[in-house]
C-alpha cells in the first residue's frame, strides 16, 4: 500500500541514512506543471511514474494509489492557495514500504529565447541501467547544468558515447530543417520527457540518429520539458573553435505554431485543482 506524505513549505523531512533511497539515491521523481489552478498532463506524468516504479523497484502502483495522489496533490495545493507552481513527486521504497512525497521548488525566471553549449567532454551512456528512468540520481545532470549556467548558457547539449545528438542536461531537443522536424531517437539514450511524446503524437515529427556535424544544415531549434514547455534556442556554441551556429529566424514563427498546439493540448487534458 502506498503512503503518501505532503511537505509544506518550512517542513522537513526525516530519513535513515540507512535507507538504500538516502545512501544510493534510489528514488524516481516527476515535476509536474500547475498553471493558472489547472495541474498539467497528470496521467502522462503517472504512467511513466508507474512504469518505474515496476521496473526499478518492483512496486506494483494501483488504480487506488493513482486517485489517491491526485487527491492529495489537490490537497496541497489548496492548502497552499498557489495556483501557479512547480510541483514534485518523489517515491521511494523504505524498509517499511513505499512513500510518495509531494512537495514544490520554486520557479526560476526563464528566459524567451536561450542559448547552448554543444558538450562532449561528458557523453551520456546509452546503454546504463537507468536509461528512460527519472532517478534520483541526478547529480550529473545537475554538475553540468550548473556548469554550463557559470559559462553563460542556459544549458548543454549532449552527445552520446556513439556521438550522436542526445538532449540538454533537463531537457529534449529538436530541430527543425525545412518544413522538416527531427528529434534524436529513443535509441540515443535520451530521457523521454512528456512534451516530447505529446509533440511526437501531434506533429509528423522524425525521430532519428543526429551527429554533431549535421547541426550546422539546421535552420532552428528548440528545447523542451514540462516547466519550460517549449523553449526556442537561439544559437549553439562549442561546435567547432571558430562556429557558433546561430538559427535563422524563420524557424522562430513555426516555434510558436508549435507552442500554440501544445497550448491547445494542454488545456484539453488539464485538471482542475480548484
Amino acid at each position: 500500500m502506498l503512503r503518501i506524505e505532503k511537505i509544506h513549505s518550512g517542513e522537513q523531512l526525516t530519513i535513515d541514512p540507512r535507507e538504500s533511497a538516502f545512501s544510493h539515491g534510489a528514488g524516481i521523481f516527476e515535476t509536474l506543471q500547475v498553471a493558472e489552478g489547472y495541474l498539467q498532463f497528470w496521467s502522462r506524468h503517472w504512467s511513466r511514474l508507474k512504469a518505474s516504479a515496476s521496473r526499478l523497484f518492483s512496486c506494483d502502483l494501483s488504480t487506488e494509489d493513482e486517485a489517491a495522489s491526485l487527491e492529495a496533490i489537490k490537497a496541497y495545493c489548496s492548502d497552499s492557495g498557489q495556483k501557479d507552481q512547480v510541483l514534485k513527486l518523489s517515491l521511494i521504497v523504505l524498509a517499511t514500504g513505499p512513500v510518495l512525497y509531494i512537495y514544490s521548488r520554486e520557479r526560476t525566471v526563464q528566459e524567451a529565447s536561450v542559448k547552448l553549449y554543444l558538450n562532449q567532454a561528458h557523453p551520456i551512456n546509452e546503454n546504463a541501467l537507468h536509461v528512460g528512468h527519472k532517478t534520483h540520481n541526478y547529480l550529473e545532470n545537475m554538475w553540468l547544468l550548473r556548469e554550463a549556467k557559470l559559462a553563460g548558457y542556459a544549458d548543454y547539449l549532449r552527445v552520446n558515447t556513439q556521438g550522436e545528438l542526445c538532449e540538454t542536461c533537463i531537457g529534449n531537443c529538436f530541430f527543425i530543417q525545412g518544413d522538416q522536424i527531427i528529434t534524436p531517437s529513443i535509441e540515443t539514450g535520451l530521457f523521454p520527457g512528456i512534451i516530447r511524446a505529446v509533440l511526437l503524437e501531434a506533429l509528423a515529427i522524425e525521430e532519428t540518429q543526429i551527429k554533431v556535424e549535421d547541426l550546422l544544415a539546421m535552420e532552428g531549434c528548440f528545447v523542451t520539458n514540462s516547466i519550460v514547455e517549449i523553449l526556442p534556442v537561439l544559437e549553439i556554441a562549442g561546435i567547432s573553435e571558430q562556429t557558433d551556429h546561430s538559427f535563422s529566424g524563420n524557424a522562430l514563427s513555426k516555434i510558436e505554431e508549435i507552442k500554440a498546439t501544445l497550448k491547445t493540448i494542454a488545456k484539453s487534458e488539464a485538471i482542475n485543482l480548484f
